[in-house]
This record gives structure tokens, sequence and C-alpha cells, in this order.
């Protein structure tokens, strides 16, 4: 059956404990599951190379997890408490009157695990989710909702005034992203 090789190839399941918090290219070692040693020696290591298959909502960087929540215009003006998906589960998030579109609110610890340099799952704490707020202007109103509009805009006034730059969307982001990775 060896053909005078000493060898036998044949194939069998392993199981492999995949720790919390590994990502794309993570090499996990499962010493002596590789192939056979030369002249006799003891068989070699198994490495397992890892995808990491990505979320619907969620978007990750390093052990920060990203996530964009769209709110309509009277809770970004009136303020509301919201429910947000974690990798946890749900967290209510407290929205102040007056959220811009873009501003970033960040949960402590409720990112993905952290791994020592090993690759292994010590308990060395997690990172952070940043939820990213998208005020949803409606493109549809109906006519009682027009009529509140209308009365609305009528004690806002029509003057428009350019604003100095104090950072849109990719600013807030950038100062995010700043913050926890010292950009």
């Amino acid at each position: 059956v060896c053909h005078g090789r000493k060898q036998v190839q044949r194939s069998r399941s392993l199981k492999v404990k995949i720790p919390a918090g590994v990502d794309n290219d993570t090499q996990i070692r499962l010493t002596g599951e590789g192939g056979p040693g030369a002249n006799g020696g003891p068989p070699g290591n198994l490495y397992v190379v890892l995808n990491v298959q990505q979320h619907e909502f969620f978007n990750r960087r390093g052990d920060d997890v990203f996530l964009d929540m769209q709110i309509n215009i009277a809770q970004a003006a009136l303020g509301d408490s919201i429910k947000v998906p974690t990798l946890d589960g749900e967290e209510t998030l407290d929205i102040p009157a007056g959220t811009q579109s873009g501003e970033v609110f960040r949960l402590r610890h409720k990112g993905v695990p952290r791994l020592d340099r090993r690759g292994r799952g010590q308990n060395l704490g997690r990172g952070d989710q940043h939820v990213i707020i998208q005020v949803a202007v409606p493109k549809k109103l109906s006519d009682e909702q027009r009529k509140l509009f209308n009365d609305l805009a009528k004690t806002l006034g029509k003057e428009v005034v350019p604003q100095r730059d104090r950072g849109g969307i990719f600013d807030n982001l950038k100062k995010s992203l700043g913050d926890v990775f010292g950009l």
C-alpha cells in the first residue's frame, strides 16, 4: 500500500479551537499534526490560516468595530434612546438633542477581544465599538408631516450662513480613528 515509502496518505478530521478575536490571516499551529518527519523523524506542524467572513453590519479595524446607524430627523433634533446591536447583543445608546449626521459615539469594550502576540485568546480586554450616526431626511412626506415641517420652517427662518470648517463625517471618523490608532 505504501509503495516502498513507508508512508500512507490518508485523510482525517481534526477539531481546531478558534479563539475569539482572530482576524484574517491569523495562523493557528497544530503541533505534531503536519507531514511526517524525514528519515523517521517526528511529524511537523500543521498551520491553519483563517479567513474571517465580513459581517453584514459591522466593519472591523483592528480590535474596534464600526457600525452605521440611521436615525430620523426628529430623533436627531430632539434626542432619543436607541437600541444598537453589538457583538454581545443590544445596548441602549442615548442620542443627545442636536446630533448631526456623521457624529461618532463610542461604546467602550464592545469591540473584538484582544489576542496576545501568539494569537491565543488571553484576556487582554476588548476593543471599542464606534457608532456613526446617519440622519435620514425623508424623501416623501404625508400631508400632515409636510404641514408640520412648514410650521417648523417658519420658526427657523430661511437664512443660510457659510460655516467654518468644523469637520465633516470624514474628519469625525478620522478623529475617532486617531484616538484609537494614534493618528
